[in-house]
């Protein structure tokens, strides 16, 4: 018999009793075994005395396996934790603690770094106490899938992606399953009760797996077996409208369901990938939709400036930030404010995501019907309209029609994807807009992000040391926290999120150094001479409040060079 733990037989050979090793050695076996794990099956040693023996020869820290922060899971794959049989049990923004049961395992230590991107420290675990930890903390949604899938006999075959109509045919047949629609409807009723945002449904080698957006982070919450994938991905496009025959190329629909008495709007996108079709489903639930200013957790001067902006009857206003940072949700919050009976506003969208109700009309884009934002925008300029709000400005007729519409005595709201608020402006100009235009119709620019609210039920004081890079922004004694993970936040340590702004306002010197051309960095620095807060500085004052982690923080924002250290700290 051959030990793959060969490193142990140091160690562990003092321990076993007369020639219990040698007597191993000489049995057979298919392949190399662990010896670890051999001799506490046999009784010769307990679990406890091999990990005390090589803990304390080889001086190796032991892992504590019973209190595992849950958040560390999403940091290691399953796969790498079952090949390398590891589990995380510790995290903090350079490094990552994992038990292994072989702290020699340079090619684990290699493939981990990596794949997380940390600095790997190994501590020392039993190979049954990691395997069982494993098992708990991936195997999440398993018994429930297997109970839902009991219906689908094991001689399902599902075939190779083909165009060929028969195949096309026998997936519509599966989708139709009862045991099928149990398991779409219990994973859209699971996604809307988990507010989450989007449910990615991703081929893989055997199977398929389920991931949610919650709060901005993607979190696996089931694997489904491979004879259950194409009905799967086939009921979801039946649903939404979509050609299940048609695998090859990427296809965009919608559906409307209701959960639990609720009416939730899906919109549903498929990608051909090489191990079969991706679909991402979009949760766009009512419910969720936040639509007041200081619900969205904006700090109280920030909600001032932004309402500020809204007092102007004419004027451009740009909310700017990368997709899911909640820019649509912020215009929203901005139409109610401006909504009363007395103000005609019309909105374009693609697509249209809530009904935002009386007296605001909602357009819906139709590109191959010809219905784009630009014309949609010359139709609603000949409907009277005070108020204006553009989905998004894309191209540069969008942004020529909607900058004259802001100079002609209309209040135009619309997104933008640039960093930071500044950017917005140089944006604009590479889209071809004139400066002077530019600083004659631009009133305000809110950048923003979302960053996640560390959960109440656990929060608790954190002992980790300040990273030096932001140290200089956290005044001595300032004590900060962090979330452990719990049954209310699905074990993240966090619940919720808080919209981070960046608001720049517009001012003599402003426009004049914007009419004048000026770079996105100089209107930065005259844009903070007049007081604008940078999105670390608002992420800051939420973190030294107890309201979220250094550690978020760093995730949704950059650090700000030494010259532009924030006045959070000092004010």
């Amino acid at each position: 018999m051959q030990f793959l733990d060969e490193w142990l037989v140091p160690t562990v050979e003092p321990l076993l009793p007369g020639d219990a090793l040698a007597a191993l050695r000489q049995e057979t076996a298919p392949g190399p075994v662990s010896l670890w794990e051999t001799v506490v099956q046999r009784k010769l040693i307990g679990d406890e005395q091999v990990l005390a023996a090589v803990a304390t020869r080889f001086r190796f820290p032991v892992a504590d396996t019973s209190r595992i922060d849950a958040r560390v899971i999403q940091a290691v794959p399953e796969q790498l934790a079952r090949r390398f049989n590891v589990v995380p049990v510790g995290q903090t923004d350079s490094y990552l603690e994992i038990a292994t049961a072989n702290p020699f395992d340079i090619d684990a230590e290699k493939v981990l770094a990596f794949a997380t991107g940390r600095e790997v420290r190994m501590l020392l675990a039993s190979p049954s106490r990691i395997r069982a930890k494993v098992d708990e903390l991936y195997r999440a949604g398993e018994e429930i899938v297997s109970r839902l899938l009991a219906g689908i006999g094991d001689d399902m075959e599902v075939k190779e992606l083909t165009d060929d109509d028969d195949d096309a045919a026998a997936s519509a047949e599966e989708a139709s399953q009862r045991p099928i629609i149990r398991l779409v409807d219990m994973m859209l009723a699971d996604g809307v009760v988990s507010r989450a945002s989007d449910i990615h449904v991703e081929p893989i080698e055997g199977g398929v797996v389920v991931r949610y957006r919650i709060d901005g982070v993607l979190r696996q919450v089931m694997k489904i077996p491979r004879n259950a994938g194409i009905p799967l991905i086939s009921r979801i496009k039946i649903m939404s409208g979509l050609d299940i025959a048609d695998r090859l190329r990427p296809q965009d629909g919608r559906a409307r369901v209701s959960v639990n008495g609720e009416t939730v709007d899906l919109r549903v996108s498929t990608l051909p990938a090489s191990l079969g079709e991706k679909v991402v489903i979009r949760i766009l639930s009512q419910r969720s939709t936040v639509l007041d200013l200081e619900a969205l957790g904006m700090h109280r001067d920030e909600q001032e400036a932004v309402t500020r902006l809204l007092t102007h009857k004419e004027g451009i206003i740009l909310v700017t930030g990368p997709t899911g940072s909640g820019k649509t949700t912020t215009l929203y919050s901005a139409l109610r404010l401006v909504q009363n009976e007395g103000v005609n506003i019309v909105t374009v969208e693609d697509p249209v995501e809530y009904r935002l109700g009386q007296n605001i009309v909602q357009v819906q884009v139709h590109d191959k019907a010809g219905l784009t934002f630009a014309s949609a925008l010359r139709s609603i300029l000949r409907q009277d309209p005070d108020v204006v709000l553009i989905g998004e400005i894309r191209d540069q007729e969008t942004a020529q029609i909607a900058l004259q519409a802001s100079l002609t005595g209309h209040l135009v709201l619309s997104t933008l994807h640039t960093n930071d608020a500044p950017n917005a402006v140089t944006r604009l100009v590479d889209m071809g807009m004139e400066p002077y235009k530019i600083a004659s119709a631009l009133r305000g620019v809110v950048a923003q992000r979302l960053m996640r609210r560390l959960c109440p039920a656990c929060r608790e004081p954190s002992e980790e040391p300040v990273p030096e890079r932001v140290s200089r922004f956290i005044p001595p004694g300032t004590r900060l926290f962090r979330g452990v993970g719990c049954s209310d936040c699905s074990s993240t340590g966090y619940r919720g999120r808080v919209c981070i702004v960046e608001v720049l306002t517009m001012g003599a010197a402003l426009e004049r150094r914007i009419g004048q051309g000026a770079t996105a960095d100089h209107i930065a620095e005259a844009a903070r001479a007049t007081g604008m807060r940078s999105l670390f500085e608002s992420g800051l004052r939420h973190v030294l409040a107890g309201g979220s982690s250094l550690e978020e923080l760093l995730r949704v924002t950059d650090v700000p060079p030494e010259e532009e250290d924030g006045r959070a700290v000092r004010e």
